[in-house]
């Protein structure tokens, strides 16, 4: 369906858009204003996504609940990571939320890639395994 593949791409465009944020504040020389406005941005993408998605999904009988979770959690841990590195680099909230939210994003994507049989689980595995590194680094 045409839904399905504009809520692929929509949620691609979502992953690729996080890491250059990541990037631009631990190598760039980065000024808060900045970080805050791309930061807004990345969150009211996603949640735009997240509401639609949802709205959508349900509407939509042939969708895996699985598929669903991996995504939403995928966003959940973006925005937490975001959050506690742009934001709240200081906050133990933040850093606990996070690490709850990757982890949750890591067990999805565990279970998409060995019950479900679905590979783009992987990329969630090595995408969670690299946001635990970059909090230990942090």
């Amino acid at each position: 369906m045409i839904n399905n593949k504009f809520f692929d791409n929509y949620f691609k465009v979502l992953t690729l858009l996080f890491w250059p944020i990541i990037w631009y504040k631990w190598v760039a020389l980065s000024i808060k204003s900045i970080e805050t406005t791309i930061l807004i941005s990345y969150c009211s993408l996603s949640i735009i996504f997240m509401v639609l998605y949802i709205f959508f999904s349900k509407k939509n009988k042939d969708t895996k609940y699985i598929v669903v979770f991996y995504r939403i959690s995928t966003l959940f841990a973006f925005i937490s990571t975001l959050f506690s590195f742009v934001l709240f680099p200081t906050s133990y909230l933040w850093l606990y939320l996070k690490i709850v939210f990757v982890l949750i994003y890591f067990y999805c994507s565990c279970l998409k890639v060995y019950k479900y049989k679905i590979e783009e689980g992987v990329v969630g595995i090595l995408s969670s395994l690299l946001l635990i590194l970059i909090t230990l680094l942090y």
